[in-house]
């Protein structure tokens, strides 16, 4: 049985010592959860002086699919489509990033296999860790849905920060909740 050792340091500790990551790969679709992983990997970025590689990979478009946008929609017009709401979610990941002074690349992709399209631009790109969000689903719904950030742990052999969010605070520990609503001056270290 392999052992593997699991490090929690703050981003606050961080920044008080040299990171081994220079660059950032973020994967991004424009969803809530992938919305507050851009977030986290750009606060982590800002600590550490890292930049970051903000990716989106679209499918490519399938005359026979189940996908509605691909039924209703000619091949131009759905590529259209893609490409246009990729630019979005690139740009306002991009106007994040410089909010926060933090240096930053856009790329997008096309590809049926989008975890090995991330794998593929994180390498490309240099990058030191891949961050990007997870659901956190288990059991029967994980195996039925699979996961790009499952399938991303499981073929890379970058780090791999996961990013989940908290849907409840108060069942997080005490002192987690106190300073994830801010009733706290105190930093967790």
């Amino acid at each position: 049985m392999s052992q593997a050792t699991i490090s929690i340091v703050s981003v606050g500790k961080l920044a008080t010592r040299a990171s081994p990551y220079q660059r950032i790969l973020v994967p991004t679709d424009g969803s809530e959860l992938s919305t507050f992983a851009v977030d986290q990997a750009i606060a982590l970025a800002a600590a550490t002086g890292a930049a970051i590689v903000f990716v989106t990979v679209n499918e490519p478009f399938h005359l026979f699919t189940t996908s509605t946008e691909m039924i209703e929609a000619s091949r131009e017009e759905y590529e259209r489509r893609q490409e246009t709401h990729a630019d979005r979610i690139l740009e306002q990941a991009g106007t994040a990033a410089s909010e926060a002074g933090v240096a930053f690349i856009t790329v997008r992709r096309w590809s049926d296999d989008p975890f090995r399209e991330i794998i593929r631009v994180a390498e490309e790109r240099c990058c030191e860790l891949i961050a990007m969000a997870s659901h956190g689903r288990r059991g029967l719904s994980a195996m039925m849905l699979g996961s790009v950030t499952n399938k991303v742990l499981a073929h890379s052999t970058l780090p791999v920060l996961v990013l989940r969010k908290l849907v409840n605070v108060s069942k997080a520990p005490v002192y987690l909740a106190e300073e994830l609503s801010g009733d706290s001056g105190r930093r967790i270290d």
